[in-house]
């Protein structure tokens, strides 16, 4: 096991951002690292970007700044900061913690706070956590685990081969694809997802939900939003769409192969998809009904809003 402990003494320089001058640090290192390493950040602040990379190495630039031009002060407040790396088993952690900003603090001293910026690039066959209290979360396309933790901020994630485990208690969570199972918990924010090859389990206190292309099995809820899932025509696994106060708006293609059964506790069923029609019907509270001959059980409740199912075939790969 190899460890690197950052002791912050020099290297300040001073830059004018906008008409406040600050104090900027920079920390750079390079691990060298086998196929499908693991990658965890851990902050308690700043935000977090994880690029793929076509080298076996894991590269870590973090920009540290505060407002502040004054040598001595700068240095005081930099002192304050603890940073570590360690480099184990192929594993590759990185921590940042400031006890001096973690206690209670006052309005007036937010200036002496540290602003960081970690900017880390990892082979594209990786597993990769990034925890954060106070910023965002960008991770490129790779192959792998990718779990993504934020108090405040948004988190984005491209195109993962793998798994996803994602939540924000204020933030939104973007995510354009994953081969594998998703699990997205959000607070207060919105939740957008493009296609999930895998289970996908996704939940929102406060705000939208929307996944375009559910493929194998999806539960997800808004307790104060809509929820939108659309799924293709090689869908599988069962559906279990809810929202306490809002509407649901789903797109099932006209091919697949299921059974429907929607409710609405406060509004109606809005039906525009050919389907025999078992009980209830179009414009009434329920709606129970066949699309072709077996397949996955979709079931969609709305207590507060609409529920409308709409033919569609176009999806996001």
């Amino acid at each position: 096991m190899a460890a690197t402990r950052f002791f912050l003494g020099l290297g300040l320089v001073a830059l004018s951002i906008g008409t406040v001058r600050a104090t900027v640090r920079e920390f750079e290192k390079t691990f060298a690292v086998q196929p499908s390493c693991s990658v965890k950040v851990d902050t308690y602040r700043g935000s977090i970007t994880v690029a793929e990379s076509d080298q076996a190495e894991v590269r870590v630039l973090l920009q540290m700044s505060i407002r502040s031009d004054d040598p001595a002060e700068a240095g005081r407040i930099f002192a304050a900061l603890q940073l570590e790396a360690l480099d184990q088993e192929n594993t590759i952690l990185l921590r940042a913690r400031n006890p001096q900003e973690t206690r209670v603090r006052f309005v007036w001293n937010d200036k002496n706070q540290i602003d960081l910026e970690w900017r880390i690039s990892v082979p594209r066959q990786s597993n990769v956590e990034a925890v954060t209290r106070n910023g965002g979360i960008t991770v490129g396309n790779l192959e792998g685990r990718v779990v993504a933790r934020t108090e405040k901020g948004t988190i984005s994630i491209k195109r993962i081969e793998g798994s996803i485990e994602a939540s924000a208690e204020v933030g939104d969570v973007v995510i354009s694809r994953c081969s594998g199972p998703v699990k997205v918990r959000v607070l207060q924010g919105t939740v957008r997802v493009g296609s999930i090859g895998g289970l996908a389990d996704v939940k929102n206190l406060s705000g939208d939900v929307s996944v375009q292309a559910a493929r194998a099995g999806i539960t997800a809820s808004a307790e104060a939003g809509d929820v939108y899932v659309g799924f293709p025509f090689d869908s599988v696994g069962d559906a279990r769409v809810s929202t306490a106060g809002g509407s649901i708006h789903v797109t099932v293609a006209p091919s697949l192969n299921c059974r429907v059964n929607a409710s609405s506790v406060w509004g109606r069923v809005e039906n525009l998809l050919p389907m025999a029609i078992q009980s209830g019907g179009d414009g009434k509270s329920k709606l129970a009904g066949q699309i072709g001959v077996g397949g996955p059980q979709l079931t969609f409740s709305a207590n507060g809003g609409h529920v409308k199912i709409v033919p569609g075939d176009s999806f996001i790969e």
